[in-house]
């Protein structure tokens, strides 16, 4: 699969970090963690559970180093010129100090990734070890990565808008089929079917499909429980377009929809419309997330949740559809939104083992406010 931008896009991201590296006098940057790697270079494949890492210098050299029957991948996902691989059966940490020797030789100052899944802390300190070894003192570069990919360009903004349009098709799909007689099983493969028709390729996530008591479980995915009358069925899902992601979660009433599941699904619309109003360039997500919860809490249903109020979104791999560690709405999130950055805004109320009503959108951050990408036009009720 060719790489999803032109050269000039990834020209432009590998500058912007090359700046970075020289601001911090860094040398140069070893970079592991499969989003980063992907937002940098192109370079995605479903193989990126075995080692992988990007190397960027400070002076202009960039490559790619994989398993060696990973490099044929690489080669196609990327505009990089160096792409190199190592046997199974060899070291791939001294593979990377040895790149990192020929491509930065004399390198005193090298940055890494403190908080990268697919660099363990045994792997971690072997790897410092290694290039400490050969003169270079090593620091954490997260947080440059991480602000660079909470802004969206134009380019990532449009592969945003396809996965939305994707999303809505999937859930468009499942939210026909949830109907009582129905399997949670085949609400999903309606899901898959039809976010995989219109344009998704692997997920960063797989969907969740909850009904009746299940709802009330966070993360519940399809089982072969068959849909009855009047009971939720609960349904998120995410496609993904080049990588890119637009979760959106909404819920279908199998029958009439009264009491309390009514009084919670008006909560749940309530909350995350009051999160959206503070969804604008210079809000915070803080304020965003307390306005949610009072929404909730004012309609005497604070008992129901428990958890943050959104995330931000764009490239993921497996484990998470989620940007969450580059910015939440959450209580302790200091971070201001933006323009151009994408948010998932999420509110759940659940009661365990009783029922589950979700109802979200993914928005785009525009220069005075937002925009609401994903849709669903299935009513709660049927």
């Amino acid at each position: 699969m060719p790489p999803v931008f032109p050269a000039a896009e990834y020209d432009r991201r590998l500058a912007a970090l090359r700046a970075t590296l020289k601001s911090e006098k860094l040398d140069a940057v070893v970079v592991h963690t499969p989003e980063n790697v992907c937002y940098l270079s192109g370079h995605a494949t479903p193989g990126y559970y075995t080692y992988q890492c990007l190397i960027v210098t400070a002076d202009g050299e960039a490559a790619v180093l994989s398993r060696q029957t990973e490099t044929v991948n690489a080669r196609e996902t990327t505009h990089l010129d160096r792409v190199e691989g190592f046997a199974d059966s060899a070291d791939p940490l001294r593979a990377t100090a040895g790149l990192l020797a020929r491509l930065a030789p004399g390198a005193t100052a090298v940055g890494l990734e403190t908080r990268s899944w697919f660099l363990p802390p045994e792997s971690y300190e072997r790897l410092s070890g290694l290039l400490t070894a050969g003169g270079a003192r090593v620091r954490s570069i997260d947080g440059a990565l991480a602000a660079a990919r909470l802004i969206k360009s134009p380019a990532e903004i449009e592969q945003i808008r396809a996965a939305a349009r994707s999303t809505d098709a999937g859930m468009l799909a499942a939210a026909e089929a949830a109907v009582p007689g129905a399997s949670e099983r085949a609400v999903a493969a309606a899901a898959f079917q039809g976010m995989i028709a219109s344009g998704s390729e692997y997920f960063g996530m797989e969907p969740f499909v909850a009904s009746g008591p299940r709802a009330g479980t966070i993360h519940a995915s399809w089982s072969d429980r068959v849909i009855g009358a009047d009971e939720p069925v609960l349904l998120e899902m995410s496609a993904t377009v080049g990588r890119y992601n637009a979760p959106l979660m909404h819920t279908v009433w199998s029958g009439a929809l009264s009491g309390e599941a009514a009084e919670m699904a008006v909560a749940c619309a309530a909350a995350r419309d009051a999160a959206l109003a503070h969804v604008r360039p210079g809000g915070s997500p803080a304020e965003a997330h307390a306005a949610c919860k009072a929404a909730i809490s004012d309609a005497g249903l604070a008992h129901t949740y428990r958890k943050r109020s959104g995330y931000s979104v764009g490239i993921a791999f497996a484990p998470d559809w989620g940007e969450g560690h580059l910015l939440s709405l959450g209580e302790t999130e200091e971070k201001r939104f933006a323009a151009n950055m994408v948010v998932h805004v999420v509110p759940t109320l659940r009661i365990a083992g009783t029922a589950g009503i979700g109802l979200s959108a993914t928005v785009l951050i525009t220069d005075d406010g937002h925009e609401v990408l994903t849709s669903c036009p299935v009513g709660p009720q049927r």
